[in-house]
């Protein structure tokens, strides 16, 4: 911490340096941090499709993956948002038009390789008076 504090002196003016209240140092993330960052995400996903009548079960190595891939050291995990997006929402979402996945729908979402897949089980299309369940695989 005193090496960077030193160093910002060196870099900036001291007029600038004064004129800040607080400088906070911050360690790099643990590999058990990123990953409880991930799981948090995840949940925040979960909860939006659970107000929809939509459960979703995601492999573990889903969870290792996008804690891998979601970080980066110089940006921390903010490239996360954006992974858990591209990867999971917006084909969950394409999945909800196209697929037919609505209220008591399931989605099993796991990795093979570096893609995931996603095991749908349809739910019931209260719009079209009740479709019948059915099941299906889709790999993005």
């Amino acid at each position: 911490k005193d090496k960077v504090l030193e160093s910002l002196k060196h870099f900036f003016r001291p007029e600038f340096i004064n004129r800040l209240d607080e400088i906070i140092v911050f360690d790099i993330l643990s590999a058990e941090t990123t990953r409880s960052i991930v799981e948090m995400q995840i949940a925040l996903v979960m909860k939006r499709l659970a107000d929809k009548e939509i459960s979703i079960t995601i492999a573990p190595e889903v969870y290792e993956y996008l804690a891998k891939e979601g970080y980066n050291p110089q940006y921390g995990a903010r490239p996360l948002k954006r992974l858990i997006q591209s990867k999971i929402l917006t084909p969950l979402a394409s999945m909800m038009v196209s697929h037919g996945v609505f209220a008591g729908g399931k989605v099993n979402i796991g990795l093979k390789g570096t893609e995931f897949t996603f095991d749908v089980t349809k739910g019931k299309d209260t719009r079209a008076r009740g479709k019948a369940k059915a099941r299906e695989t889709v790999g993005v």
